[in-house]
């Protein structure tokens, strides 16, 4: 997405800013749970004050955003004191306006008074969720691990096995949190053809090279890693074979296997916590959703940038599996929690029953 980024730092033209985008339009304040819903009293004496619900007290500084049409407008503020009734006061010091293209308009679920059945999601997981069960299995994992190397040791000289929550940084683990796909170094030696120069280019620079254990044994020259999939969407692992001489496609399928077996035995023991609670869907398009609660435990179940799985209950006693990302959570001021999601992806038979939802809400595919 194509982007303009526009800073300002003379305080002449912050008073112009102020009263061109911020009033009447929902101003949120970036906090450490997400995003607060504030609203702007005024701009004087190159100070600007904003009613705070929920906050006691604010130290530092700060940042507030706008969306207006096809721009966001960010100012950062230095907290200055707060006086009553929820208000606070700030010196702005900079403010950014980043244009940026429009997206897609998203279709409001109304409740009351429609006839329209409710939907919501249910059985909700998170990827940090999964990552802090696993912290907490260290046995179980090292069982699992030493199972998955039974069966294939012997035929290797060497195996990773990596589960994500040993470390963030892993380069591996950060490919399959951006692709599901495998990784297939046949011979590191042998430049691939042209269709597969991409990937061959990633994993030698963005990859290889941060891999020092590689690194300093130059005998391994091919690999295989597969990803671990929870419901074949969210990436919670690895398995990693290196060989001394080139490998064949044939390998690819029996390492696949061993992944899917990994991924089996964390199913059969219901390792991760998916939860059974019933969330609100308010607006919903093609891309993404927001959903929407007030009970803050809740929460518990988000933060942004994190990856959720979960399923979108829809009329008729349909649904869709929704590989999604967080990209917001808005505080709003009645005290309503508002997380907004991106759809990564769907399973075939979860596309046709969304797409038909949509359809019959009057967004159609363009």
């Amino acid at each position: 997405m194509s982007e303009q980024i526009q800073t300002i730092t003379d305080k002449l033209q912050f008073k112009e800013i102020f009263y061109k985008y911020f009033i009447g339009s929902e101003i949120f304040l970036k906090a450490k749970n997400g995003d607060l819903k504030i609203k702007f009293l005024g701009y004087s004496s190159d100070q600007v004050a904003f009613k705070i619900p929920l906050i006691k007290n604010l130290s530092g500084t700060c940042l507030i955003f706008v969306r207006h049409e096809n721009s966001i407008i960010y100012a950062q503020l230095k907290f200055l004191e707060k006086q009553e009734d929820d208000s606070f006061v700030f010196f702005p010091m900079k403010m950014q306006l980043i244009t940026i293209e429009r997206r897609e308009d998203r279709k409001t679920i109304t409740v009351e008074g429609t006839g329209k059945k409710i939907i919501y999601v249910t059985n909700i997981i998170s990827d940090f969720i999964m990552e802090n069960t696993l912290s907490m299995e260290t046995k179980k994992l090292d069982r699992i691990r030493e199972a998955l190397k039974d069966d294939i040791e012997k035929h290797f000289p060497y195996i990773k096995i990596f589960f994500f929550n040993e470390g963030t940084s892993d380069p591996r683990m950060k490919h399959f949190s951006n692709m599901n796909k495998p990784i297939f170094i046949p011979d590191i030696r042998k430049k691939p053809r042209e269709q597969e120069m991409a990937e061959y280019n990633n994993y030698i620079n963005n990859i290889y090279s941060k891999d020092y254990y590689l690194q300093n044994r130059k005998q391994y020259i091919s690999e295989i890693s597969v990803p671990f999939l929870f419901r074949t969407k969210i990436p919670y692992g690895y398995i990693q074979v290196n060989g001394i001489v080139p490998m064949p496609d044939s390998v690819m399928s029996i390492i696949k296997k061993i992944a899917a077996s990994c991924d089996d035995i964390i199913s059969r023991t219901k390792l991760f916590p998916v939860s059974e609670e019933k969330l609100l869907v308010s607006d919903i398009s093609r891309n993404g959703l927001g959903i929407v609660f007030k009970n803050r435990m809740f929460i518990r179940y988000f933060k942004e940038k994190c990856q959720v799985f979960f399923d979108l209950m829809l009329p008729e006693g349909k649904k869709a599996s929704v590989h999604a990302e967080v990209r917001n959570i808005t505080l709003m001021e009645n005290k309503i929690i508002k997380i907004g999601c991106e759809i990564r992806e769907m399973d075939a038979l979860s596309e046709v029953n969304f797409e038909e939802f949509l359809e019959s809400t009057g967004q159609k595919e363009e």
